[in-house]
């Protein structure tokens, strides 16, 4: 099972290639661009592509991890865990059972 950190990477660029003109217009930045934002043009490429991923996932008013699992992870067994995992770090996050969180958000 991946992290979420790595389940949000893979999301964003599966993103990304679905969206080719985001990508090419992220692709096309320049180093001086990022220069007069203090930024290498890496991180300024890594800005945006977190921005349009966010940006989309909140437009479509989805919890972008779960929806970047479920992009992510083709093995549907896996998924359902990694869903769970993190559901249940949810849970701790915000001080509450899992019982509790579970009716809170009807699961």
């Amino acid at each position: 099972m991946k992290t979420v950190e790595e389940y949000y990477a893979i999301a964003k660029e599966l993103f990304l290639e679905a969206h080719p003109t985001l990508k090419s217009g992220i692709e096309n930045l320049t180093g001086e661009q990022a220069a007069t934002l203090g930024m290498s043009l890496e991180q300024l490429q890594s800005m945006q592509k977190d921005r349009a991923y966010a940006a989309w996932v909140r437009e479509k008013k989805l919890d972008g991890m779960l929806f970047a699992i479920q992009l992510a992870e083709p093995d549907k067994e896996v998924m359902v865990a990694a869903i769970e995992k993190y559901l249940h770090t949810h849970a701790e996050a915000l001080g509450m059972s899992w019982e509790e969180f579970c009716i809170k958000n009807e699961l």
